[in-house]
């Protein structure tokens, strides 16, 4: 949603990586990589479990990458509108034309609320990412203008709030046993870290990030300690998913401290990846696109029932590995070139649109 002549295709390049994290954890839940594996053995379940504790922070990512970039944008209220509207535009379009498809292929689908839904992505939350996203952005110059405004000292102490209540407590209040204890009910609601308080959270980390952390760097260089310290975190949340069940409830939460701590990482070291590369730029440009597209609720279906990996038979070599990656990338790339054509389209109506007038 942001000028992408202002981005380095570092951080590009990790918006594309997150995406096809983010395609890995549908195909582990949806696809049933996980209950397959699991089915077919401890080593195949632990495995494929181990990768998706490293896939775990793409949603933080995304919202931290809009507060870091967005931190220091000028109060400009038509700007943000602007992009709301854009936003707001790929769901509708998508929802829409993705409906329609599905109405026609199977018409015992039309009913009154499936076609109330289809024009009212937003209220109908087709997209929990999409439509606490939106409420961010358009909250952003407001946002941006308080942190902007905030001395170190004053920005850590309104984070650390912030950080308390939507990570901290809320993550502790989900631990079996300590939730007997504490809890957040009629506080917050956490919803695994899915909610706008978490996405609050994160972008404000996102901002810090920007703001504090390497600012006065004359010049950055790659530190791959950012990376070893990601694994380490992926390490650790995993090793208390195995050696703690009480933890299973948390395990991977967007919203668990190690997780967004696992984000923070991500970026800071793509970040200083100073490379420029167009083709990064442009398939980095359709990330948003490939979610709306394979997360819509008819395509997830469909799209799932055809790349099944619950059959434990796929696990007696490791095949599954390559058909796996396979799976994910032909996913990512069938919708990339979606959204590149939708926005080609888009392009070309606005600019008959602005040449009309």
């Amino acid at each position: 949603m942001m000028d992408k002549a202002k981005r380095q295709s570092g951080i590009e390049l990790l918006r594309i990586i997150v995406m096809l994290q983010i395609v890995f954890l549908h195909l582990y839940q949806y696809g049933h990589l996980h209950a397959g594996a699991s089915s077919a053995g401890t080593i195949d379940g632990t495995f494929v479990t181990f990768v998706w504790s490293m896939c775990r922070a793409p949603v933080d990512v995304f919202v931290m990458i809009s507060g870091y970039f967005m931190i220091t944008s000028q109060f400009d209220i038509k700007r943000t509108i602007k992009r709301g509207a854009n936003l707001y535009g790929a769901m509708f379009f998508y929802s829409v034309v993705i409906s329609i498809i599905f109405f026609i292929a199977n018409p015992q689908l039309i009913t009154p609320g499936n076609v109330l839904s289809a024009v009212t992505p937003f209220f109908s939350k087709t997209w929990y990412f999409f439509d606490n996203y939106l409420i961010i952005l358009l909250l952003s110059p407001f946002i941006n203008k308080m942190l902007a405004s905030l001395t170190k000292k004053q920005y850590l102490y309104f984070m650390g709030i912030v950080f308390v209540v939507m990570s901290l407590w809320a993550t502790i209040a989900n631990i079996d046993g300590l939730n007997k204890i504490f809890s957040v009910k009629k506080i917050i609601d956490p919803y695994y870290g899915k909610s706008l308080g978490g996405f609050l959270l994160m972008y404000i980390i996102g901002g810090y990030l920007r703001l504090f952390v390497g600012k006065n760097q004359e010049k950055r260089s790659v530190r791959f300690t950012y990376l070893a310290v990601f694994s380490g975190l992926c390490v650790v949340d995993f090793g208390l998913y195995c050696i703690f069940p009480q933890y299973k409830n948390v395990f991977g939460m967007f919203n668990n401290p190690l997780v967004l701590a696992e984000g923070a990482m991500l970026i800071l070291f793509f970040r200083d990846l100073t490379f420029s590369s167009r083709a990064v730029n442009a398939i980095a440009g359709t990330t948003l696109g490939v979610y709306a597209i394979h997360e819509n609720p008819y395509v997830r279906d469909w799209l799932w029932g055809i790349i099944d990996f619950s059959n434990k038979h796929l696990y007696d070599t490791l095949v599954y590995i390559p058909l796996a990656i396979l799976a994910v990338v032909g996913v990512f790339a069938g919708c990339s070139i979606a959204e590149f054509i939708r926005l080609k389209i888009f392009s070309l109506a606005e600019k008959l649109f602005i040449k009309s007038k």
